[in-house]
């Protein structure tokens, strides 16, 4: 620049809460007003640059930027803005670069409206200027908070940009509806994960596809460039992006609020909020997934593990296997041999602690799967030959199994919720004592520790109980929903993660009768979803007695149980 004249900068800003204020601010007249200035007071070689949308707390602005490079290679003499609010209404950062970074790159500051001048010294009175300016941020910052506080607590979507799968209604900008290019991908990504894909396999997959990225997506739509877009990758799919996908709500037609806040309005870095605090509406749009497939694709993901990496398949009973006897987990192990038909299943509590407390409860994984696919098969079929008998028998089951479970855990949450009330009134107590000199500050500390860890238990413990409350009396009338699945997949040849997590819940495995031996009995329990625990069939000959085909087994309660006194779902000869 030593041959070449500086650039007299002309600087523009609007935000989208200067634009409610009408034309005086809006780009177009500042540039008029600027220009004018700048021709009636002879500056030359002037340069208009301007931000359009930007909060005047942010200076991570595109042309601000480029204001800035300009100045730090000394290519700028001047710059003119219309008011100190147009660059910015941050109190300490405008202050920071009106009194010490443009000074020291020789950069002369004019505010128009503001009657500032460097050139002519310091304006007493600008530092209040920025002040109220401030002021005005933080006031027009706490109005919108309010105004989308109520949007959110009245059920509307505050977010401005629909989920990916999803695109604004063209009659209603505040509803959303499918997209009908991205819609078929959400599904698609859903689908993989519930035939056992996880989310890096998935990303692979739609990577290979050819199949943009949502920012890429929506970059191609709107011309908008969102956080981490990356235009030379367009279908490099992350795993991150894949999960939070997996992870969205909204694809079952729901609309969670205030999920999200700012540390505040200079700070824009979004928190997020504790579940507590979210405002959840159902049915608000179309789903694109079912809630089936989405407790599907929700099981497999919280019991996902990944695999060795000499091994492309997944345990497909992950986190569904446990020891009948201690209730820990049952962990699958692999053949070092890489053979699939020698990998087995052992009692976690065994491996870790031995045979003190608890035995192997060893069985193959192909036996296993053979057993679970038998009776899946035996279970479906009766559901669907024999549907009123069906009924009636859970019916039954549940009336007695069921609604005493439902009872023990219901005496546990009321217990649980008085002694949380307990405890609060005990620590009021134990502070007012406190601050009385009635006890020690040591004995508060120890005290008020032991009651604070208490009911931070409770707390943590009545969530899960309530859960499985919900999840037991739903049970009571969800015979109709499975009796609804086993006619939708009426020909089971194989176990896959969508099938097994669809109908089945948990399986419980318990010891053989007689130790090391290939033959003896092993009982497998599995309790399917919807109905539970099922019976073990009467013998084909008592069926045909009482009027059944060959192979139409019905349940019944009079088969004798295990040693447990729990009924067999499965028994077996030991692999």
């Amino acid at each position: 620049m030593a041959n070449q004249e500086k650039y007299t900068i002309l600087y523009g800003r609007l935000s989208q809460e200067d634009e409610r204020e009408g034309e005086s601010n809006s780009i177009q007249n500042q540039r008029m007003m600027l220009e004018k200035y700048a021709v009636d007071n002879g500056f030359t070689n002037l340069k208009f640059l301007y931000d359009d949308g930007y909060s005047g707390t942010n200076f991570n602005r595109p042309a601000w930027k480029e204001v800035m490079e300009l100045v730090e290679s000394d290519q700028v003499s001047t710059l003119i803005v219309k008011d100190m609010s147009r660059l910015g209404r941050d109190y300490l950062l405008v202050g920071q670069y009106t009194e010490m970074i443009f000074p020291s790159y020789g950069v002369r500051f004019i505010a128009v409206n503001n009657n500032v001048d460097s050139l002519y010294g310091d304006n007493d009175f600008t530092p209040f200027v920025n002040l109220f300016n401030d002021f005005y941020a933080k006031d027009t910052s706490r109005k919108i908070r309010a105004v989308k506080k109520a949007q959110a607590e009245r059920g509307e979507r505050i977010g401005t940009r629909p989920p990916y799968g999803y695109r604004k209604s063209e009659n209603n900008p505040k509803q959303i509806v499918p997209d009908e290019q991205t819609a078929d991908v959400v599904r698609h990504i859903f689908q993989l994960c519930a035939k056992g894909r996880g989310p890096s396999q998935i990303a692979k997959q739609l990577k290979a596809e050819q199949v943009l990225t949502p920012t890429n997506y929506y970059y191609r739509q709107t011309g908008v460039a969102l956080v981490n877009l990356d235009t030379e990758r367009p279908y490099n799919w992350s795993n991150r992006t894949v999960a939070n996908i997996l992870e969205d709500i909204s694809y079952l037609g729901h609309t969670v609020n205030m999920r999200y806040t700012t540390v505040s309005y200079k700070n824009k870095k979004q928190i997020k909020r504790p579940k507590s605090e979210w405002l959840k509406f159902e049915n608000t749009h179309e789903p694109l997934i079912s809630q089936e497939l989405w407790d599907i694709v929700q099981d497999i993901r919280k019991h996902k593990k990944r695999p060795p990496k000499q091994m492309d398949t997944p345990n497909l009973f992950s986190g569904m296997v446990f020891c009948a006897d201690c209730g820990g987990t049952l962990v699958l192990h692999r053949a070092h041999t890489m053979k699939e038909t020698q990998n087995n299943f052992m009692c976690s509590t065994y491996k870790k602690r031995g045979k003190e407390e608890c035995t192997a409860h060893y069985i193959r994984e192909t036996q296993l799967k053979t057993i679970v696919l038998d009776d899946l098969k035996r279970v479906t079929h009766y559901a669907r030959q024999k549907e009123k008998l069906f009924v009636e028998h859970i019916t039954l089951k549940n009336t007695a199994e069921t609604r005493q479970e439902i009872t023990r855990i219901q005496r546990e949450i009321d217990a649980a919720k008085r002694r949380d009330g307990e405890l609060t009134a005990l620590f009021k107590r134990l502070y007012e004592d406190n601050v009385l000199g009635r006890i020690p500050n040591e004995h508060f500390r120890l005290l008020s520790s032991e009651y604070t860890t208490e009911q931070a238990e409770i707390r943590n413990r009545l969530p899960k109980l309530e859960e499985r409350l919900e999840q037991l009396r739903n049970s009571l009338t969800n015979v109709a929903q499975f009796i609804d699945k086993a006619k939708r997949y009426s020909d089971i040849t194989e176990l896959t993660p969508e099938i097994l997590r669809l109908f089945i819940e948990k399986i419980m495995v318990g010891e053989k009768s007689q130790k090391y031996s290939r033959t003896a009995e092993q009982e497998i329990c599995i309790y399917y979803r919807d109905i539970g625990l099922m019976d073990t069939p009467v013998e084909p000959e008592t069926a045909q007695e009482d009027g059944l085909d060959e192979g139409e087994a019905i349940l019944t309660d009079d088969t004798p149980a295990a040693a447990s006194d729990a009924p067999a779902s499965s028994t077996g000869p030991a692999a």
